[in-house]
């Protein structure tokens, strides 16, 4: 615990250190705009524009993508293309960290032909690395291996081991999400090797890092471990937040595999504090996910379900702060330019105010040095205000121009607002469309499985059955005959369980009857000729559920009559099924032997049931009924349109 605080104090101190030198590098560039027009103060505004981007890195993402913006702004304006490149590369670095890996993608392509026109090869090397590193995100790994293959080549040719290092951590990424864990650490310890030895000490730390997730992942715990201590005392020293909040959560991560759920929990805590001081929304909510999870292994109910809510929120919430980004970036732009228009209007004003000035000063030392010459003197005021008036109107006219730009531009603003909020409804509904049309293929691939285990397997077993029986079995000895009666009893027990699994993929009535005749009839069938008896009651079915819920819930009984039938040695059955506004309540009670806990750890059925449930968001509980037997209760949510478009999760 010690240690943890320790840690907790040195990432304090780091940022107070940081505010300094962004504090001292923003007066620079105050400095800096302050200079005369010309070659020199462009660039010192693009340099330290670049400089506050980079400190804001490891403190706060939001201020440092603001700075980016203002680069790209001020390099585009000046056409200064070495300080474009960097700033389209170092954009797509930024929404890679917040997770909106298109958009990173979008600025590597611009930065590519820009290097490539400015013959900045190490530099297209470094936008290939960063294009297979959001492809590899986006689980798209056949992309990302060619990028990385195409960036090392280049490199060969013009070498630096800094970009080398960094496409090599995006290959073994690559690999080790495939599952190729031996090419996944062969990489990564080539990574650790070149970043030490050229001394490039966040690579080092990350090569740490990379090679004890690899060992983790082959479980391997001891040697990960140890990676990832060493890992964090180099990651310190860089000052990278990111990393360091990375390597804590897998440290976490591997105390959870371990079951030691303290030193899970506090590693995973010092991992949403240390991203949330630097706004990291996607490690944040990852380390909420984690909480969670601990909470619900330790029988913390409550606060699991705080930290699940948590994580809900930061997850739903990560387009939206997208697109709240991109307003904040329109909005600082908008202020810029006001300031910016004030400011000339402030030096005109001063020049009048001097001119003026100047005048009056030398029509009062010719009053008294000449009288004579008064006369002169006095036209050559009527002239001199004559030349004011002028430029007073003159300065009418500008600050109506400026009016109207204003308006202008705020008009912009809110166009763009609302293509912003319509292309977030798009998003929406296309989502929604995907999630349908996966549903929709699902259920075709159910619909052929089903149909092939009935009309070929189930048609098999059937010839086999009877062929068999036309077997002569009264020259068979009595160890033969019980061989012969066994392997009918197979084969029929056989033929019942693909029927009973083809029913089970996809119920033939399900799609077009619904829920509750579908149960209606399974309950007929189970009752006839059978010493148990199944109970039906539904209530609240008057309009049949989405079809995905359908079909689970669907499957989740059945499972739940299976387990009954199997395992309960009972007389009696109930099945319940009640349908509110927000849930769908499932009940399945018999009258017999029980259930014991071990058994709900272990059964394969009821894992099946978790299984379903998990993807659906809903629970369930397994406790004695009140006549001894077995009682199994299951809320599921119900997903319903809200007035504005969003879907919402009770």
């Amino acid at each position: 615990m010690k240690k943890l605080l320790l840690i907790l104090s040195m990432l304090s101190l780091e940022c107070y250190a940081q505010t300094s030198v962004i504090d001292n590098l923003k007066q620079e560039l105050r400095t800096a705009k302050l200079k005369s027009n010309g070659f020199v103060k462009d660039t010192l505004i693009c340099y330290y524009l670049k400089s506050i981007m980079r400190a804001y890195v490891d403190t706060d993402i939001d201020s440092s993508s603001n700075y980016n913006q203002l680069l790209i702004a001020q390099s585009e304006k000046l056409g200064l293309e070495n300080y474009l490149i960097y700033a389209y590369q170092y954009a797509g670095y930024l929404y890679q960290v917040r997770g909106d890996y298109h958009q990173s993608i979008r600025f590597h392509y611009k930065a590519l032909p820009l290097a490539e026109k400015m013959h900045q090869y190490t530099r297209m090397a470094a936008s290939f690395g960063w294009l297979a590193h959001a492809y590899t995100s986006l689980k798209e790994f056949g992309k990302a291996a060619k990028l990385c293959q195409q960036g090392l080549t280049l490199l060969r040719k013009y070498p630096d081991s800094y970009i080398e290092s960094s496409i090599l951590n995006v290959q073994g990424a690559t690999f080790r999400q495939q599952g190729k864990f031996e090419q996944a650490l062969a990489v990564d310890q080539k990574l650790y090797r070149l970043a030490r030895r050229d001394h490039h000490t966040w690579y080092e730390a990350q090569g740490l890092h990379a090679i004890g997730w690899v060992y983790k992942e082959m479980n391997d715990m001891p040697r990960a471990l140890d990676h990832f201590k060493r890992a964090l005392l180099l990651a310190h020293k860089t000052g990278s937040v990111d990393l360091e909040g990375s390597i804590l959560l897998n440290m976490s991560n591997l105390y959870f595999r371990q079951k030691n759920w303290d030193k899970a929990l506090d590693y995973c805590n010092i991992a949403k504090e240390t991203a949330r001081k630097v706004g990291n929304s996607s490690i944040e909510a990852e380390a909420y996910e984690n909480l969670y999870k601990i909470f619900k292994q330790t029988n913390k109910p409550a606060k699991a379900l705080a930290a699940y809510e948590n994580f809900v929120l930061l997850k739903d919430s990560l387009s939206k702060e997208k697109t709240d980004h991109r307003i904040e970036t329109l909005q600082a732009q908008y202020d810029n330019v006001r300031k910016t228009n004030e400011l000339q209007k402030k030096e005109v004003e001063l020049l009048a105010n001097q001119k003026t000035r100047n005048a009056l000063f030398i029509g009062i030392i010719f009053t008294f040095v000449i009288a004579g010459l008064l006369f002169w003197n006095n036209s050559r005021l009527q002239a001199k205000n004559k030349l004011i008036n002028g430029q007073k109107s003159q300065l009418e006219a500008t600050k109506k121009e400026l009016a109207d730009s204003n308006k202008t531009l705020e008009s912009r603003v809110e166009e763009r607002t609302a293509e912003l909020v319509e292309a977030n409804l798009e998003l929406i509904r296309k989502n929604e469309e995907i999630k349908g049309a996966l549903f929709k293929g699902q259920t075709i691939e159910r619909k052929r499985v089903a149909i092939e285990l009935h009309d070929n397997l189930s048609s098999l077993l059937s010839a086999v059955n009877m062929s068999i029986q036309y077997i002569n079995i009264q020259n068979f000895s009595e160890s033969e005959q019980s061989v012969y009666q066994n392997v009918r009893h197979l084969i029929q027990n056989a033929y019942a369980e693909v029927r009973n699994i083809s029913h089970n993929i996809l119920p033939a009535g399900l799609e077009k009857e619904g829920l509750e005749r579908t149960l209606v009839s399974l309950v007929g069938k189970l009752n006839q000729n059978s010493p148990l008896q199944f109970s039906l009651r539904i209530a609240g079915l008057d309009q049949r559920l989405p079809v995905e819920i359908e079909f689970n819930v669907y499957s989740i009984v059945f499972e739940l009559i299976n387990n009954v039938i199997k395992h309960a040695k009972a007389s009696n059955a109930e099945i319940r099924i009640h349908r509110t506004a927000d849930v769908v309540e499932i009940a399945v009670t018999d009258d017999g032997i029980g259930i014991r806990n071990n058994q709900v750890k272990r059964g394969v059925g009821l894992q099946n049931v978790q299984t379903r449930l998990e993807s659906l968001g809903g629970s369930f509980t397994a406790t004695m009924s009140e006549s001894g037997g077995t009682r199994v209760a299951i809320e599921i949510p119900i997903e319903t349109e809200s007035l504005n478009g969003n879907v919402l999760i009770f």
